[in-house]
């Protein structure tokens, strides 16, 4: 069946083929003669058509590079001539910069300038107050004219003052004395420098008092300015220089440890009472030590001694006779002598650490308060900067007395416990090396006593 349809397929396949042969026209015959001519013919015409674009081409580049070249020359002549004016701009802005600059400066200038005058002007006036000099009021133009007015008003004034107080004048008026009575008497001003009073009651170099009144500044220059205002000369004497009499001037106490610790306030004797307790304990734990240390090499040569001796209870007795604690220690050596060596050595690391709370005492106390005493100096410090501060947000800062008390509590407490705290650290780290140190040599002469008495056994 396979094979039917096979040649059935062919045969179709033929007939076709013959179909197709009928129904395609002819194809004449090529000549190559003519084809070859007719060809030349053509590319002589392309190429005569591509010459004349080419020289077409090349006759507009070259045009086009003459007007390229001529607008090239231009706009570098423009961009030159651009150039030059943005240069000009610069720099007539930068000079015109400087100008501004000047101006401001100079603005600046005549503004501080004009500040510094009228700052004078006030000083001045605050400064001649004292001689009840009257001047322009603040109300009056503030021009320049007035300005220099006032300051030439001033310069008068102060001339007249320099001359008119440069002598040596005598008057009666009012003084203090010391303990702050009012008396009447007799002046001498030196210029207005220096001032002496003399009156019955009292007499010396006068200080001001405040408020253009004096007060005599030392008790002890009396019989010298009684001799003075007698008319007697003298070789020296005492003066007080001051500059002016508006302001009172207090002598400057001395100060003493008790003032210093109560300008620091509670906080302060607290510190103080912790550096005296810490004191007492160094005392304490010196003596302790002194007396522990001291008695190991006593308490060691007699055991020995009696142990070389074949004397073993007298031995006993010296060490259960003395109460340190070498004593002790060396008493649980020769209780337990007998035994091995191993369990001697733990019995000896036993005592010893028993005894270290004996030797330990009061040292870490005393480390407390070599600590605690900075914290509570800085606790003083923030407590007075607070004080400091309200006072500040109160009244200001025009007066510097009432700022004074929270500044001294700030900086006294500060400074007294860094005094109690270094000491207190100090001694407390020697003490504590002091006390290993006596450990140490209980244990050697406890290991002594065992060595010795090996020996002997052997």
């Amino acid at each position: 069946m396979k094979t039917l349809t096979t040649l059935l397929l062919l045969l179709s396949l033929t007939l076709n083929a013959q179909e197709q042969k009928t129904l395609m026209p002819s194809i004449p015959k090529l000549n190559p003669q003519k084809a070859t001519q007719d060809l030349n013919k053509a590319y002589q015409k392309e190429y005569a058509f591509l010459t004349a674009q080419i020289k077409s081409i090349k006759a507009r580049t070259q045009a086009y590079k003459r007007t390229a070249a001529q607008d090239k020359t231009k706009l570098n002549q423009q961009i030159n001539t651009l150039e030059n004016q943005l240069l000009n701009l610069e720099q007539s802005v930068n000079q015109k910069e400087d100008d501004v600059f000047a101006l401001e400066r100079n603005t600046e200038s005549a503004v501080d300038n004009s500040s510094l005058l009228k700052a004078t002007i006030t000083q001045a006036k605050s400064t001649l107050s004292e001689f009840n000099q009257q001047l322009a009021t603040d109300g009056e133009a503030n021009t320049e004219n007035s300005d220099i007015e006032q300051v030439t008003n001033l310069i008068n004034f102060a001339n007249h003052v320099i001359q008119k107080h440069s002598t040596i004048s005598k008057t009666q008026g009012s003084f203090f004395l010391q303990n702050g009575q009012e008396v009447h008497g007799d002046i001498i001003k030196i210029g207005n420098i220096a001032s002496y009073g003399f009156s019955k009651q009292g007499a010396g170099a006068l200080a001001p008092a405040g408020e253009n009144t004096f007060k005599v500044w030392r008790d002890e220059d009396s019989p010298v300015i009684a001799e003075l205002f007698n008319g007697k000369a003298q070789a020296s004497l005492p003066i007080f220089l001051y500059e002016s009499s508006i302001k009172s001037i207090d002598e400057k106490k001395n100060k003493t440890i008790r003032s210093v610790i109560d300008s620091g306030g509670l906080i302060a004797w607290i510190i103080v009472f912790l550096g005296v307790f810490a004191f007492v304990l160094i005392l304490l734990r010196i003596w302790f030590l002194k007396k522990s240390s001291s008695s190991t090499e006593k308490i060691l040569n007699k055991v020995v001694k009696n142990i070389e001796d074949d004397d073993m209870e007298h031995a006993l007795l010296v060490a259960s006779h003395k109460s340190s604690s070498s004593g002790r220690v060396m008493y649980a050596v020769l209780r337990n002598i007998g035994r091995d060596r191993e369990h001697i050595e733990d019995i000896v690391s036993e005592a010893i650490l028993h005894e270290s709370g004996q030797l330990n005492r009061f040292g870490s106390l005393i480390m407390v308060v070599a600590t605690v005493s900075p914290l509570l100096g800085l606790l003083g410090t923030v407590t007075g900067m607070i004080s400091t501060f309200d006072i500040i947000t109160e009244f200001g800062t025009g007066d510097p007395k009432l700022l004074s008390e929270g500044i001294s509590v700030a900086l006294v407490t500060t400074e007294v416990g860094l005094a109690v705290a270094i000491p207190a650290l100090l001694f407390g780290n020697i003490l504590s090396g002091w006390a290993e140190r006596i450990k140490d040599d209980m244990e050697k002469a406890a290991l002594r006593v065992i060595n010795v008495f090996k020996k002997l056994q052997n």
